[in-house]
């Protein structure tokens, strides 16, 4: 927690999330016309949640339950093609606005999308540089990414380079690490993270979410993050979980709560047993055999969870934000600010390439190479035929 105090101070005191309180969603439900038969096909059905301030809701469920779909159309973002979308989202109990959700939100993608030939230092200058509003100084963006890095336990690798298929760099659970410090360089109040531990084992996932986590819990910022399957101690750090299976909800509530609801079911968790796994094995029914045996389980999962407890007190407490609709005037202050200059996201953007290609030098000659020699071996073809 020390390490993440630096942040704090400085030019980057904007990262506190002051204004929204919550985050919920309602009734979210996505259709799409299947390929053959051309019928509507749910890939979400209904599905009802809410984070608080300082909070974590991982979102979990096998392959294929809605798990990116629901991320996506939480943060605004297309849900799938040829999709029909019903849902409604509030910040604070208020029915949110796209674009203020998407100025106040930030988004993480599954694949880490990073220049290899750059530094860890340099590419969180240049996502600074193209994110942060004009009117920040020099100074500032330099003093926000250093307090980002030792936040992040990145000192060590400050000057060491992401990496390339050619050339090693940082681990996998660093390169996670700088996806999320680049994001939060814009200083958002809920970030969506889509399955940050995807491709990493279990000590990087702990310590990647470890790092999540206290920052959420430092600056009071939201943190919704789909995941596949968490260890035990990765799984313990959400505050709050939501179960999918086959697009519907099978859980949504606090994660001291799930032991709770499962007794409940008939269904305990063993003792010494992982629960996403439990839990995963509970509501996956692609391995059931028969389809009447799927219906049957798919009804259970249903039926169970919508005479629940902790279905009717999820929408009470969603009710009640709703009830209270205060809207901060916090919330949105930072679009006042002044727009990055389109000449400086281009001169930016050449700058960054330019460093690519000579540090790259290797790869693009090789690349080359390999050209000529195509245009070669083609050319010969037509080498000794008349011109007509």
């Amino acid at each position: 927690m020390a390490d993440v105090e630096r942040i704090h101070g400085g030019g980057y005191t904007r990262l506190q999330n002051a204004g929204i309180r919550s985050f919920g969603w309602k009734g979210v439900t996505v259709n799409v016309n299947d390929r053959h038969s051309r019928a509507p096909k749910a890939i979400l059905s209904d599905v009802t949640g809410i984070v608080k301030a300082g909070e974590m809701i991982a979102i979990l469920g096998p392959s294929g339950s809605g798990k990116s779909t629901l991320l996506n159309v939480l943060a605004q973002r297309p849900a799938a093609r040829r999709a029909s979308v019903e849902a409604s989202s509030y910040i604070n109990g208020s029915p949110s606005d796209p674009q203020t959700l998407r100025r106040e939100s930030a988004y993480v993608e599954q694949e880490d999308a990073l220049v290899g030939s750059l530094t860890v230092r340099e590419t969180l200058l240049f996502a600074a540089r193209l994110s942060l509003p004009s009117s920040t100084s020099e100074q500032d963006r330099t003093g926000a990414v250093s307090r980002l890095i030792d936040a992040f336990g990145l000192s060590a690798q400050a000057e060491s380079r992401i990496g390339t298929s050619i050339r090693s760099g940082i681990s996998g659970g660093q390169k996670r690490r700088v996806s999320v410090a680049c994001q939060l360089i814009t200083s958002p109040r809920i970030i969506f993270l889509d399955e940050p531990t995807s491709g990493l084992d279990s000590a990087a996932s702990f310590e990647v979410i470890s790092f999540i986590r206290d920052v959420a819990r430092q600056y009071n910022l939201l943190v919704i993050a789909s995941i596949h399957q968490p260890s035990t101690a990765t799984f313990a750090m959400f505050d709050r979980l939501l179960v999918l299976s086959q697009g519907s909800t099978a859980f949504s509530g606090r994660t001291s709560e799930v032991q709770q609801y499962f007794d409940s079911c008939g269904d305990p968790i063993p003792l010494y047993m992982n629960p996403a796994e439990f839990i995963l094995d509970f509501v996956n029914i692609d391995f059931a055999r028969g389809q009447g045996e799927v219906a049957n389980q798919l009804a259970l999962v249903r039926s169970t969870w919508q005479k629940s407890a902790q279905a009717k007190a999820t929408l009470v407490e969603l009710t009640n934000e709703m009830a209270r609709n205060e809207v901060s005037d916090e919330v949105g202050t930072e679009s006042q600010s002044i727009p990055v200059a389109r000449f400086a996201i281009v001169s930016t953007l050449i700058h960054r390439s330019f460093i690519k290609s000579y540090r790259d030098v290797v790869a693009y000659s090789i690349r080359i190479a390999m050209y000529m020699g195509l245009a070669i071996m083609m050319g010969t073809v037509w080498l000794r035929l008349a011109p007509d």
